[in-house]
């Protein structure tokens, strides 16, 4: 892997990049109506998007909050227990979605570091 160029190898990790944030973005502009009306039992939606609103910023903290509970609903125990149940009411085809634009997230921000650490301090 050594004859790789760095240049190379960051160009993949900057249009992998791209990619993830067009794709997140399409999916969420497309899904995040069906997704808080699948969540509605839970309270914490419903304030949240009282709190944040319609806006462009107010549609990405909804987003980052719909990641974070269906990625790892045990930190909200302060605020509300999400009961399993209540998560699997969203379709799994919408859940599997939001896992993969946060595994993709976590794929591309690893490899960045690495790349970083591996290739491009030297």
């Amino acid at each position: 892997m050594s004859n790789v160029p760095s240049g190379l190898l960051a160009f993949i990790v900057l249009s992998a990049t791209l990619v993830h944030i067009a794709g997140s973005y399409i999916f969420f502009r497309l899904n995040l109506e069906k997704i808080e009306d699948q969540l509605s039992d839970i309270d914490m939606f419903y304030l949240n998007k009282n709190y944040y609103g319609d806006s462009f910023l107010g549609r990405k903290m909804r987003e980052n909050f719909i990641t974070l509970v269906l990625v790892a609903p045990e930190i909200f125990k302060k605020q509300e227990i999400i009961p399993r149940h209540k998560l699997l009411k969203l379709s799994y085809g919408l859940r599997c979605g939001v896992r993969f634009i946060f595994l993709s997230m976590a794929a591309i921000c690893s490899s960045a570091v690495l790349l970083y650490f591996f290739r491009l301090r030297h």
